[in-house]
């Protein structure tokens, strides 16, 4: 048995992305020989503090009211490394992976160290593409220096995307052989593309109207999703298509991992305006804010096309998930959008691209409520692109490979 613990400052039940992501790969990984064990802070809302969801045993610890995310994280790390310490596991046999974003110092790197000094590898997954540093210059070698002995620490780098890798490399300057690029796995079993004579019963249970188009994108409302693109684009696609529905799905509210007082400000005010802005649309109940659902493999089935506007991801699940589905995408290119033939296959074959605009989105998605033949051909090759290159069992058996390659079996 090969034992991960992964140290994180939020997991359950809010499951920021890279969390849940590895909640879906919990049971997967188990099955190929691996436990793994979350250490997470205890929070007054958690009744039970130590709880077995899908394979993972999530420990709840309680820390001292520091106020600083890193210091948690790194308390919570230092934890994971005593447990496998005291456990008298062989050497190598466990590694420690934290889960979340977050920035580095001079002390922080230095507790890493020292565990990797004790012969516990340590790894990092990012699911964001680093900011661009300014052209070269005193200052961009100083960060590109501060970056690079802050991922010293680590064994391995995962990255979800190979424009990521690319990024990673540039701004730090670090070897390849440590970075292994897994794109996110998508459960074809789950997102599969539905019977169109389904369609009606299933937005009748999702309580979405029954006639006319059903546009959808998944994402939360907030201002680097371009959810304020998307509702200007929206009275441009009404102008010509007026019976249309536009479901947007996703956490409509500030969500409890905001913990900095001037995102949380900035998230809520950003709400209000696309409410507001809703509000002013000739057809205010043609868009509709579901909140988080627990069904939206439901939601992909019943809509007729998708459409992603964000600014900055790493490779966002919604639209691998949207494509497995069979849904032809609308796609306007964020900061770390894969290349042409990478992760989302090719423009005009996979997905139609668009500009950062709300005109450009509104052709895009007129184009093919206009012309739902290519919308078919669109969504059919998208679905088969996931299943040959991004199926769950082919991403787990990757990452399950990295994790052998650095941990022995016990």
């Amino acid at each position: 048995m090969r034992h991960l613990y992964f140290p994180a400052n939020l997991f359950y039940p809010e499951l920021p992305g890279s969390a849940l992501q590895y909640f879906r790969y919990a049971p997967y990984l188990r099955e190929r020989g691996f436990s793994l064990t979350v250490l997470t802070p205890r929070r007054p809302h958690h009744k039970e503090p130590e709880l077995e969801i899908d394979g993972i045993q999530i420990r709840r610890l309680s820390l001292p009211d520091s106020g600083n995310d890193l210091a948690d994280l790194m308390a919570l790390i230092d934890a994971a490394a005593k447990e496998i310490q005291d456990r008298r596991l062989p050497k190598a046999s466990a590694c420690i992976q934290p889960i979340g974003t977050f920035a580095t110092t001079a002390q922080s790197v230095a507790q890493l160290w020292k565990v990797r000094a004790s012969g516990i590898p340590l790894l990092r997954h990012f699911t964001e593409v680093p900011d661009p540093f300014p052209p070269r210059s005193w200052d961009a070698s100083r960060k590109r220096m501060k970056a690079r002995i802050g991922l010293s620490p680590y064994s391995r780098l995962l990255m979800c995307s190979h424009v990521m890798g690319r990024a990673f490399q540039g701004s730090s300057g670090i070897s390849d052989r440590r970075i292994e690029v897994i794109p996110n796995g998508i459960d074809c079993g789950v997102f599969h593309p539905g019977e169109d004579s389904a369609k009606s019963n299933l937005r009748r249970k999702l309580g979405l109207p029954v006639e006319g188009p059903l546009v959808l994108s998944v994402c939360s409302v907030i201002p680097r999703k371009g959810v304020d693109l998307l509702v200007k684009a929206w009275e441009r696609v009404l102008a010509k298509h007026p019976d249309s529905t536009f479901a947007i799905v996703g956490s409509d509210f500030v969500r409890p991992t905001l913990s900095d007082s001037r995102d949380r400000k900035e998230v809520a005010v950003f709400i209000e305006e696309i409410r507001s802005a809703i509000s002013r649309l000739s057809r205010p109940g043609s868009v509709i804010l579901t909140g988080e659902v627990p069904n939206v493999e439901d939601y992909y089935r019943a809509a007729d096309l998708f459409v992603f506007a964000s600014l900055k991801e790493g490779l966002p699940s919604a639209v691998l998930e949207a494509m497995s589905s069979g849904l032809p995408a609308v796609l306007a290119p964020f900061l770390g959008f894969p290349e042409p033939g990478e992760e989302y296959g090719t423009p005009g074959t996979h997905f139609i691209p668009v500009s950062h605009d709300p005109n450009s989105i509104a052709e895009g998605v007129n184009r093919l409520l206009e012309s739902p033949d290519d919308g078919s051909r669109i969504g059919s090759a998208a679905s088969s692109w996931i299943e040959e290159t991004q199926p769950m069992d082919r991403a787990v058996g990757r990452l399950a490979s990295v994790y052998r390659s650095v941990v022995s079996d016990a």
